[in-house]
């Protein structure tokens, strides 16, 4: 029976996303020093632990990937993650759970106590983890959340209560400090300058003692922030979706919400300072009592520099060729996104010709996708491949060619140019390129046979004795 956990419960927009990435990446690194990341109520994202403690007659599409559809649906739900709990922890290591959907879905000590009555057999000590956010930033942060939801807000920075525990921390940690106690419960502030490494994943390593960062494997930082002028176009976007819009609609409109996370990312549309001001004020004191309890040394909760808001707001209205500029991106990434998709379904074509032994198809198939889409190194490769099977070395060498300058990084089409090159009896040249992929993929058994394959067929140097 795993003895310890660690919840990490959030809060939203404390970089929660890139903690998950950087805990399931890591999975086998953190068994080797005794942590679990288990996978029973999510393999990235905890998610089944809110939707296990929720309310049962509270609809959330939270409950729906673990058949918590409806009301009556919520017992089954239930018995099947105690079932997988106690299959998953198995007394392998200490639990890391994280969740940032504990701090915005569990809003009542009830939902609270049933989340710790869930963990509490598996357990003899429950530690709970949070980072506290300024409320003005969350709720900046959280525009463009709203945009890509399908939300059409009405201002950037919303009218603030003061007794909403997502924003009142001392309602919020009061819940988990009544049910697990206010010494199980560790704040930590979640700005640059207090995070250790300036960064959650360090920051969350070094509190918890796990190990070094150059223990794991990095990830990215994720930011699900959008430029302005994403922000610009899902507004407008968004007044076009509502009760007459199908599935099929909303799935599309999913596709060009993930093309404008990817393709503009960006802080975002800005209040006026005036207004981040007023909002923040509204948690003064609720604040204050968290310092007082968590943070006695410290004059706020908070840093109070808002030097980065502007004096005016950011305009609310987009010129039209704002919004021409991001639907054009992203017609031409749509574009790019078939072009690569019709460049698989060509492969996949030209690799079950192959498996019949009809190369002379399977190579004309390349050929025309190759015409339709010659940007695509994959195509490339693939052709070079079937030609070199055909005995067309050097239409075969020109593809390799091809697929290498498209995609340099790439090790492997460049052990595959070396093989080429060694099929057209240039040995120097292919121990050159094996050479070069070994340093990409270094150890790899294929290349290093390759390379000593292409160094016997070299001539030896001139002066050398045979």
């Amino acid at each position: 029976m795993t003895r310890k956990a660690i919840l990490q419960i959030g809060t939203e927009k404390t970089g929660t996303t890139t903690l998950q990435t950087f805990l399931a990446a890591n999975r086998e690194a953190l068994a080797a020093r005794g942590f679990v990341y288990p996978r029973f109520c999510g393999a990235l994202n905890h998610t089944g632990l809110a939707a296990y403690a929720m309310d049962a007659d509270r609809p959330d599409s939270l409950k729906h990937p673990f058949g918590g559809i409806a009301a009556a649906d919520i017992p089954a739900m239930r018995a099947r993650l105690r079932a997988a709990a106690a299959e998953d922890l198995d007394g392998s290591g200490t639990a890391i759970f994280c969740s940032e959907h504990c701090h915005s879905r569990l809003v009542s000590e009830t939902e609270v106590q049933r989340l710790r009555d869930f963990l509490a057999p598996h357990f003899d000590e429950i530690r709970v983890s949070v980072y506290l956010r300024r409320q003005d930033q969350i709720a900046l942060s959280l525009y463009s959340t709203v945009l890509k939801s399908g939300a059409v807000p009405d201002r950037i920075i919303g009218i603030p209560d003061p007794e909403n525990p997502y924003y009142n921390y001392d309602r919020f940690l009061g819940l988990w400090e009544k049910v697990f106690g206010q010494d199980a419960v560790s704040v930590r502030i979640f700005e640059r300058s207090s995070l250790t490494g300036g960064s959650i994943v360090d920051d969350f390593l070094d509190q918890w003692q796990i190990g070094p960062p150059e223990a794991f494997a990095p990830v990215a930082d994720e930011n699900g922030a959008i430029s302005p002028e994403a922000q610009h176009f899902l507004l407008s976007l968004n007044r076009h979706f509502g009760e007459g819009s199908t599935p099929e609609d909303w799935a599309i409109r999913g596709q060009l919400v993930a093309s404008l996370s990817a393709g503009f990312p960006g802080k975002g549309l800005r209040p006026a300072r005036a207004a981040a001001q007023t909002f923040y004020k509204a948690f003064r004191p609720s604040n204050a009592a968290v310092a007082a309890r968590h943070f006695p040394d410290r004059a706020t909760l908070f840093s109070e520099d808002f030097s980065a808001y502007p004096e005016t707001a950011d305009p609310a209205v987009p010129d039209t060729e704002t919004l021409a500029r991001v639907a054009a991106a992203l017609l031409v990434e749509r574009g790019r996104e078939i072009e690569r998709l019709e460049a698989e379904i060509a492969i996949r074509d030209a690799r079950l010709l192959g498996r019949q032994d009809r190369l002379e198809d399977a190579a004309a198939t390349l050929a025309r996708a190759i015409a339709r889409a010659p940007r695509q190194p994959g195509l490339h490769r693939t052709s070079g491949e079937f030609l070199l099977r055909l005995g067309r070395n050097q239409e075969s060498l020109a593809a390799a060619r091809e697929a290498c300058a498209l995609q340099p990084d790439n090790w492997e089409y460049r052990h595959f140019l070396g093989i080429v090159l060694a099929a057209c009896a240039e040995p120097a040249a292919a121990a050159d390129v094996q050479r070069e992929a070994l340093s990409m993929k270094p150890g790899h058994p294929g290349i290093k046979r390759a390379l000593e394959a292409a160094l016997s067929q070299c001539p030896p140097p001139a002066g050398a004795t045979v």
